[in-house]
């Protein structure tokens, strides 16, 4: 197993260009240190933490390289949506769990202690679901994502929603979505207990 990467190598994992690599380490995006040659290279958990940060899927060699995998707990209705979130999220190196809405969905965020919350929200408030988050002590400063129709989104931020996807939801914005808040949220990190 290696331990470092040349950008060259991590380009390809990344798929992305080497100069991309290049300047992302140039931009202290992406850390990396200089061999006595004055090559770059770039240790395994940095590549794998950056690859995470920014949601991109996790090659099997990297798979272990992190620690702790960030969670994503995926509420709404049984159906093709929820369970689409859910796998996508799995895709992309997160732990994910589908959960009801209501309470069902406080005790599924208190067991499984998410990073973030996606909420496929059926009221233009977030219902009994995001009150019951909102209200918890212990839960209340996980970040949520909701889904809803755009005329909701206003209301939901108001209630405590980090962001607002209008359905129908692009491709891959709802992980780029959950992505930025996690990074917002790392900048003032939450104290679990």
């Amino acid at each position: 197993m290696r331990r470092f990467y040349t950008t060259y190598e991590a380009a390809h994992l990344l798929g992305v260009s080497l100069p991309t690599v290049v300047n992302w380490i140039k931009a202290r995006r992406l850390k990396a240190h200089r061999t006595p040659g004055g090559h770059r290279r770039i240790a395994r958990e940095e590549l794998a933490a950056f690859m995470l940060r920014h949601g991109i899927p996790l090659p099997p060699e990297l798979g272990d390289a992190v620690a702790t995998r960030r969670k994503a707990l995926v509420v709404g209705e049984p159906g093709p949506p929820r369970e689409g979130a859910a796998r996508e999220f799995v895709g992309l190196g997160f732990s994910s769990e589908e959960s009801a809405l209501g309470f069902a969905a406080g005790v599924a965020a208190a067991r499984f202690q998410p990073d973030v919350v996606v909420l496929f929200a059926n009221a233009p408030d977030g219902g009994e679901t995001l009150a019951g988050l909102r209200a918890d002590p212990q839960l209340a400063a996980i970040p949520v994502v909701v889904v809803a129709p755009a005329e909701w989104a206003a209301r939901l931020r108001a209630a405590g929603c980090a962001a607002a996807l209008a359905t129908p939801i692009a491709e891959r914005a709802l992980v780029s979505a959950a992505a930025q808040v996690l990074s917002l949220a790392t900048v003032a990190p939450r104290r679990r207990q």
